[in-house]
């Protein structure tokens, strides 16, 4: 289980920019600029870069139903972390809603049955 989350912890970074940003490179959008971390302990960290408003975060299951929601402050930028360990299997979106724009960060939880792995040796 632990070699699978390390994969796709691997795959989520390899694809995310964590490239630092001068003010100059700061994107000129409204729209909620986010990165997404599946970390090795599941837990999920859902990283917002400043935006000069107020949003909207909700976790969706795969049904649409809002199992959380909160109002946030993105002025300095937003950072939070969910505890996936107690979700059941299933797709679930974050919402990230600021000035009229949505930004959807979609993953999913699933079991993976025991593995055989074949490693040669010299």
């Amino acid at each position: 289980m632990k070699k699978i989350i390390a994969l796709m912890l691997g795959l989520v970074a390899g694809t995310a920019s964590f490239a630092q940003q001068t003010p100059s490179q700061t994107p000129a959008t409204d729209t909620p600029q986010t990165n997404l971390v599946i970390t090795p302990d599941q837990k999920i960290k859902l990283f917002v870069q400043p935006l000069a408003t107020n949003g909207h975060l909700s976790l969706l299951d795969e049904q649409g139903y809002v199992l959380y929601g909160a109002n946030v402050s993105l002025q300095e930028g937003f950072c939070q972390q969910f505890d996936i360990t107690g979700l059941p299997v299933g797709t679930y979106r974050l919402l990230i809603k600021a000035n009229d724009e949505t930004v959807t960060k979609t993953f999913v939880v699933q079991r993976v049955p025991e593995q055989t792995f074949v490693v040669q040796k010299s």
